[in-house]
């Protein structure tokens, strides 16, 4: 089949592709050009500025509120480290409170000498023991009964706890101690009035005789143990719930620590001037 002659053989050199391979020829895309040149709106260039650097916020916010900002970090630092320092204070506080638990939770063996050394302490003077001792140590009673004084010269304040809780403390301590006192009072009894009389003509032999003075240092050991546990609960009775902030409770402490100390640092200092304590006899 041979080729009309009015087809070329190639496309013309001057022609563009538009409209899916349309030709055109100059004159018909320079229109196109103008055309759409009226339609277009002219776009301007706009120049692009170097970031600057971030400002402060109170050059964005004002003045005002700046120094607002600044104080109210302040006020969140000085709350933090009252934070930490209550914080610790409270550790303090515990630390106290269980070195006074084991003092006072330190049940000696059932050995004769270590329940002597309870009942009468050699690192105490004697006017001390005389002072304030029972059965080796503080009154359980004088524990809160310190706190009420406190309390009544204005050193601690008066909350509700104080009004309830304590007055129901030192009631129930002094019922606690007097069961304890009659137990004490009975085996002093017994020792007194059986074991040099009764028991020790009955039982034949030395050894038979010293097992019934163990038998009652065994009763003296069980009332103490009583009493240590009652030191124990009148110390955190009167630091965990009847002084509430922990500013009270470390007041407490340590006025009840400086005036143990006050107390033997006195009958030491008396015992090294005036000697051992005598009894002068007719």
């Amino acid at each position: 089949m041979r080729r009309p002659q009015s087809l070329p053989l190639l496309k013309q050199p001057g022609a563009t592709f538009k409209n899916r391979g349309k030709a055109l020829n100059h004159d018909e895309s320079d229109k196109d050009e103008d055309f759409y040149s009226e339609i277009a709106p002219r776009i301007t260039c706009m120049p692009i500025q170097k970031r600057q650097p971030y400002k402060r916020c109170e050059e964005y916010c004002g003045d005002e509120y700046g120094q607002w900002r600044m104080e109210q970090m302040k006020g969140a630092e000085r709350l933090e480290k009252e934070l930490k320092g209550r914080w610790s204070m409270e550790d303090l506080i515990d630390e106290q409170v269980k070195r006074f638990q084991a003092q006072y939770s330190s049940i000696p063996t059932k050995l004769i000498k270590d329940v002597a050394e309870v009942l009468m302490p050699k690192w105490a003077p004697p006017r001390e023991l005389a002072a304030l001792s029972w059965l080796g140590d503080w009154r359980p009673s004088a524990i809160p009964r310190l706190l009420h004084s406190l309390i009544h010269a204005g050193t601690l304040p008066e909350s509700r706890a104080v009004k309830t809780v304590l007055p129901l403390l030192m009631e129930e301590l002094r019922a606690e101690e007097a069961v304890i006192e009659e137990e004490m009072a009975e085996i002093q009894a017994n020792c007194i009035f059986h074991l040099p009389l009764g028991m020790m003509r009955k039982k034949k032999g030395g050894v038979a005789a010293l097992a019934c003075v163990h038998t009652e240092f065994k009763k003296v050991h069980q009332v103490l143990i009583k009493a240590q546990n009652l030191r124990v609960k009148a110390m955190h009775v009167s630091v965990k719930k009847v002084v509430s902030p922990p500013t009270d409770a470390a007041q407490f402490l340590v006025a009840f620590a400086r005036l143990q100390d006050l107390i033997h640092q006195h009958a030491m200092r008396h015992h090294l001037i005036h000697g051992p304590v005598s009894v002068l006899t007719a």
